[in-house]
């Protein structure tokens, strides 16, 4: 499950395997499950990750 932080006034969704965060949370839950099942990150996935 992702985890939520608020910054800024802005919702940001933590992969909880790899601590990438995301604006989008359908992006943070595909991240996670790709990290379950490979035990690495996915570049297509992570491109859309943000810096907190």
């Amino acid at each position: 499950m992702v985890k939520e932080q608020i910054k800024n006034n802005k919702t940001f969704y933590i992969c909880e395997k790899c601590n990438f965060a995301y604006k989008e949370k359908e992006l943070a839950e595909k991240c996670e499950a790709f990290c379950k099942k490979n035990h690495q990150c996915n570049i297509k996935i992570t491109k859309h990750a943000v810096k907190l």
